[in-house]
């Protein structure tokens, strides 16, 4: 199958990466509206076309892979779907719910699939957890807390006030939101939205409306929270799910979990929670690390294994990797807590 790669931009690497593992489909050409950008990558990765616009470009591609900010996406779908050709699209997937509802409705009616890259699901870390909680290690999951924590002096969309994510509804977190949403779908279910928390302090950094956020997500039998800082000079990515016999924690920078089933206890307080937890960790440190530099070196990253089960879905050959409930509770809720991050924000 051929595919046309839409936005030439950063994140188009990694999807012209993946499309080099594809068995099936292969890229047929690139656009993008800086055509000096779009002539780089296409020699970076010996891409045999430079479309001229969007439209020659649906014309003679099956699939459509669209990188370009989501405030095009909407256009750009519904341009490709009215033509009968396949979507792998980044997320955000788009802004608004009524245009996920008519881009679905669309796709149903060609025929055709929509897949939205959700790639930290493929991520190993995460894919070990969701093993271990589906074994039952930690017993009942009782709660997903997600911290993202970045540094604005060193976030590319935070450094400077020109980023396209400062346009979208609650910035910078909406450009993020969804890997929160769709983590918590997948471990939990569609738990409903419970609250939003915003917060300017007097750290925050120009361009960010609110740097301190937390989201609550509540079911009948387990919460989720999601933490947001821009005000800390430090980097973190973490993931912990608590259940009823332990718990699991995820460095999703470093692509590494833990699992902790440490019960409490005089002896145990005298070696202390912490170092005992980090010795079970150690014993999994080297070998975990030695497959992390394979797959560096390898370029076997989560937007590769997703794109790599993108390639046997259309095939027939595995299921889609981004359900369609899963895209729905992403877009209804990313909308949701954007626009309520910029309602609290508006009145601080």
């Amino acid at each position: 199958m051929k595919v046309g790669l839409v936005g030439c931009g950063k994140i188009a690497e990694a999807h012209l990466v993946g499309f080099r593992k594809a068995s099936s489909c292969v890229v047929h050409g690139v656009f993008d509206v800086n055509r000096e950008m779009a002539e780089k990558r296409a020699r970076e990765f010996r891409v045999p076309r430079v479309f001229d616009s969007v439209d020659s470009l649906i014309a003679e591609c099956d699939v459509v892979n669209v990188c370009t900010p989501p405030q095009t996406h909407a256009e750009i779908a519904f341009k490709a779907l009215a033509a009968g050709r396949h979507l792998i699209i980044e997320k955000p997937m788009v802004i608004r719910s009524e245009d996920w509802l008519a881009i679905r409705s669309a796709a149903e009616q060609a025929k055709v699939s929509v897949t939205v890259i959700h790639n930290l699901k493929f991520s190993p870390c995460v894919q070990q957890a969701k093993r271990w909680v589906d074994q039952g290690r930690i017993g009942r999951l009782l709660r997903l807390n997600r911290q993202f924590v970045t540094d604005p002096a060193s976030d590319r969309m935070l450094v400077g006030t020109g980023h396209w994510s400062h346009g979208l509804p609650g910035g910078r977190w909406f450009e993020t939101l969804p890997h929160e949403l769709y983590l918590t779908h997948w471990f939990l279910g569609p738990l409903p939205l419970a609250g939003v928390v915003a917060q300017r302090t007097v750290d925050a950094p120009p361009g960010v409306r609110a740097d301190e956020v937390q989201v609550t997500f509540k079911g009948e039998r387990a919460l989720a929270t999601v933490e947001f800082s821009a005000s800390c000079r430090v980097n973190r990515r973490m993931l912990t799910l608590l259940g009823t016999d332990g718990a699991i924690t995820l460095d999703l920078l470093s692509d590494f979990a833990a699992i902790s089933r440490v019960r409490d206890g005089r002896g145990m307080r005298g070696v202390g929670r912490l170092p005992l937890e980090a010795a079970g960790s150690v014993l999994r440190w080297l070998p975990d690390r030695a497959g992390y530099a394979w797959r560096h070196a390898t370029g076997d990253s989560p937007h590769t294994r997703i794109i790599r089960q993108f390639d046997l879905y259309m095939q027939g050959r595995a299921p889609s990797p981004t359900p369609l409930d899963e895209v729905d509770y992403v877009v209804t809720n990313c909308e949701l807590v954007g626009r309520e991050i910029d309602r609290q924000a508006a009145a601080l």
